[in-house]
């Protein structure tokens, strides 16, 4: 029996369909978050006080940023294309890395969230 790497999608369609969204989400999230440091940063670099809340969202924003472009923007990329998925080009050391950055992200987007 082949292994149907779309099974949790129901078709190829629906597969390429939901990659096409993860990683169009993955970009304006990151390009989101960008936006937020960019303006903390040039607060700092006037010479502007920053509040805690501020900061938080920095640190925020930063996890996020991790998050959405490791996970969502490179999605299957960085997976070993012996898995068959969809555009997977990736080997193990990418996959592994990915899941590194993925870990890192998500934890940091928990405590600082807690923080808020």
């Amino acid at each position: 029996m082949l292994f149907q790497h779309f099974s949790c999608v129901g078709s190829a369609r629906n597969e390429l369909i939901v990659t096409i969204i993860s990683r169009t989400a993955g970009f304006l999230s990151t390009l989101g978050s960008s936006l937020i440091v960019s303006d903390i940063a040039k607060k700092v670099r006037k010479g502007k006080e920053t509040d805690p809340y501020q900061r938080i969202m920095l640190g925020l924003s930063l996890c996020d940023i991790v998050i959405s472009f490791f996970y969502f923007f490179l999605g299957t990329w960085m997976t070993p294309k012996e898995t068959g998925w969809l555009w997977a080009v990736g080997n193990s050391a990418s996959c592994s890395a990915q899941g590194f950055f993925f870990i890192f992200g998500f934890l940091g987007e928990i405590l600082y969230q807690t923080a808020i």
